[in-house]
């Protein structure tokens, strides 16, 4: 974001972080980054990357002799760090539904935690209290770092995207549209 406001010292940038969808023109928001399945972005969205679900947990986890971690199947042996979503709104981040895709529904882990936020499972995992489901490219920076690794080389993809959408009353706009082509030039930067 420096690189943006670097360019344009002239525009004021503010970013405001919602889980609950926002009406652009109601609010007077210019644009929003929303993830969703293509269907719900809109025809004026502009998809900036996707993401992949898998398995990551510490480093010192891979290392338990006891507690081995080389298949699917030997998550019975963890503790499973879970996004606690009670009304089912994100299905693609529950272990239930990994499990289901691995064709492994009964599998029971040593222990779950649960919870409110995904920002705070990604910390847990890093400290090694468990394996989270990670999303890519969230989760980028931390195993090349190597605070996280992926034990296995399965990932779902939940068909699911983030996308700038504009609101009609900006879409004219020409600030709005060179911080859409800051948004797609910095999404194509980041591997997938």
């Amino acid at each position: 974001l420096s690189g943006f406001t670097r360019t344009h010292a002239d525009l004021d940038v503010r970013i405001s972080a919602e889980t609950r969808v926002l009406d652009l023109e109601r609010d007077g928001l210019d644009l929003a980054i929303r993830h969703g399945p293509a269907s719900l972005a809109g025809a004026g969205a502009v998809r900036l990357f996707g993401e992949r679900v898998f398995p990551v947990c510490s480093p010192k986890l891979m290392k338990d002799a006891k507690r081995p971690l080389h298949e699917p199947a030997d998550l019975r042996h963890h503790v499973l760090l879970q996004y606690d979503d009670p009304e089912g709104r994100h299905p693609w981040l529950h272990w239930k539904t990994w499990l289901e895709i691995e064709r492994l529904a009964d599998l029971r882990p040593a222990g779950s935690l649960s919870f409110s936020g995904y920002d705070q499972i990604i910390p847990a995992a890093i400290a090694g209290h468990g394996v989270a489901l990670g999303r890519s490219p969230l989760v980028r920076e931390a195993i090349a770092a190597g605070e996280l690794v992926a034990p296995f080389r399965r990932s779902a993809d939940p068909a699911r995207a983030y996308y700038a959408i504009v609101a009609r009353n900006s879409a004219g706009r020409p600030e709005v549209a060179d911080f859409v082509a800051w948004l797609k030039e910095e999404a194509r930067k980041e591997p997938r």
